[in-house]
């Protein structure tokens, strides 16, 4: 029996835990990410058939007093433990980074964990954290492989025309999770020429399920789910309610979410007179998010910017028409006039206009729900995912680069 690659994958979010899960059965799987130990304990007690806590690291989130002091003792114990690995890589950095003993105490920090561990491949789940980590290789011979899942290309490092330069050239695998986010990737100086996998994102189809039919009465129930930012777009979603709201449509528009952007939100609500046809949920846990998706009959996502939208995936699942704009990779999430609807960004008529087609053609739109069922079966499957994965590690692992 051939001995399993050891891949390390690095997040700054536990979202990829079905991902992590998945993986885990074909490789020797590393998963790091930031948070409280706390975190951890509650991630493990939670998971203990599937992961085991050798093999979930942490990094701290803060570098407060007592977590350098935990740093600088965990590094104490490095050296008495490993001293000539750490001793060959301090000395390693000490040169590479020209005697900045501050900067080489938190690269040791967050580099010799991996080192430690020899992995076959390291894999940063998102393009700000391959930034941080972009002189890995000179201490660990690896593949390196980073995911651009939206923020990481479209807002990060906009002001620095070579913030990715040393990703580019260093890196051996890109994974993108549409042909959206590699164009604006090569706009930002990806040149190709290594391994690639174009793999966007699953869900948990057993959890993401209609569980009755429906059909909508003379009140429609409109559904948004995700963070409460300006990247949302909520407020093109209020002013195409409020279009409605003055034809006298009966509605009801529920958000779920929370974020920086709540007062502002709720300014909009009041001023546009929807107080009685808006409710904010706040933050709610995946199984209340399905109830809340099983309740609705139409989703609405107003986006002015958008990698691929795992809510939309969730909301196709649970048999919901969706009305989204054509911010970035949106467009790719969906199938236009046969699971929903593709708007142009910023345009709260055009919004208005679905909408109201929503209302004259209920009857359809159960039919519309089903077409999404279909497609996120074939195409957004946790099952299929993993497979994907497996075989763009196998190919990466297997390149020259």
């Amino acid at each position: 029996m051939s001995k399993k690659l050891r891949l390390i994958l690095i997040a700054d979010t536990d979202f990829l835990k079905d991902k992590v899960f998945g993986l885990s059965q074909h490789f020797d799987l590393h998963f790091f990410c930031w948070g409280k130990k706390s975190s951890k304990e509650m991630f493990l007690q939670k998971y203990s058939n599937k992961l085991s806590d050798t093999n979930v690291h942490l990094y701290y989130d803060k570098l407060s007093p007592l977590t350098l002091l935990r740093l600088l003792l965990l590094n104490i114990y490095r050296f008495l433990f490993y001293p000539v690995l750490s001793i060959r890589t301090i000395s390693k950095m000490l040169n590479l980074y020209r005697g900045d003993k501050k900067k080489t105490f938190i690269k040791f920090s967050l580099y010799f964990p991996i080192i430690r561990l020899k992995p076959d491949i390291v894999h940063f789940e998102f393009g700000t954290l391959a930034h941080t980590f972009s002189d890995l290789k000179q201490f660990v011979d690896c593949k390196t492989a980073v995911s651009f899942r939206g923020y990481d290309i479209n807002f990060t490092g906009l002001d620095n025309p070579v913030y990715y330069k040393d990703v580019w050239s260093d890196f051996d695998g890109f994974h993108f999770l549409g042909n959206d986010l590699k164009y604006r990737a090569i706009k930002r100086g990806y040149t190709g020429g290594k391994v690639e996998g174009l793999i966007p994102p699953a869900i948990d189809t057993t959890l993401f399920m209609p569980t009755r039919a429906k059909s909508a009465g003379n009140k429609l129930v409109i559904i948004s789910v995700g963070r409460l930012t300006w990247k949302k777009g909520y407020e093109y979603a209020l002013q195409a309610l409020a279009v409605l709201k003055q034809k006298r449509y009966s509605f009801e528009y529920r958000i779920v979410g929370d974020g920086n952007h709540r007062q502002a939100i709720r300014f909009a609500v009041t001023e546009l007179g929807l107080e009685d046809v808006v409710v904010l949920l706040g933050a709610l846990n995946k199984h209340e998010v399905q109830k809340e998706l099983d309740n609705a009959h139409v989703f609405l996502h107003p986006a002015v910017s958008e990698g691929f939208c795992n809510a939309v995936i969730e909301a196709q699942a649970m048999a919901l028409p969706v009305i989204a704009t054509n911010a970035d990779g949106l467009a790719e999430n969906i199938k236009d006039g046969i699971t929903g609807f593709i708007v142009p960004v910023y345009n709260a008529p055009a919004i208005a206009e679905k909408l109201e087609w929503c209302f004259a053609n209920k009857n359809e739109l159960p039919a519309m729900g089903m077409e999404g069922v279909k497609r996120v079966q074939q195409h957004f499957r946790i099952e299929e995912q993993v497979e994907k994965f497996k075989d763009f590690y196998t190919r990466l692992h297997a390149s020259y680069y």
